[in-house]
């Protein structure tokens, strides 16, 4: 398939996702360090992106209770920013921890982010 495909493929998931999900915020800090002398948290740069997106439970054979908890959440979201396991996740008002991410980027362009989350 050709890049044009996929870039179209990407725009269709984008208005979908604007059409039946919400925004979600990604809150990313960069250039937090700890001072080894000292101890003291030498706070970063603090970053929020707003791409749409959808939750989503897993379903009940999918939880395995160590790599999937039943608390655990999906979130299905657009290609406007790539999240980071670092991120905090905000969604309907919740906080979550991202856990871990799956891409479907075909032939290097990035359609959606599959993101595992967790309060």
């Amino acid at each position: 398939m050709s890049a044009a495909f996929y870039n179209k493929m990407a725009i269709t998931a984008g208005k979908l996702l604007t059409k039946f999900g919400s925004t979600v915020t990604i809150t990313r800090t960069t250039g937090r360090t700890d001072d080894p002398v000292t101890g003291a948290v030498v706070s970063g740069t603090t970053t929020t992106y707003s791409p749409k997106g959808i939750l989503q439970t897993y379903r009940d054979d999918l939880v395995d209770g160590s790599r999937i908890l039943s608390g655990d959440r999906l979130i299905v979201l657009d290609d406007t920013i790539e999240p980071l396991t670092s991120d905090k996740l905000t969604i309907n008002a919740e906080l979550w921890n991202v856990v871990s991410i799956t891409q479907s980027i075909p032939a290097t362009i990035a359609l959606v982010y599959f993101v595992q989350v967790r309060k």
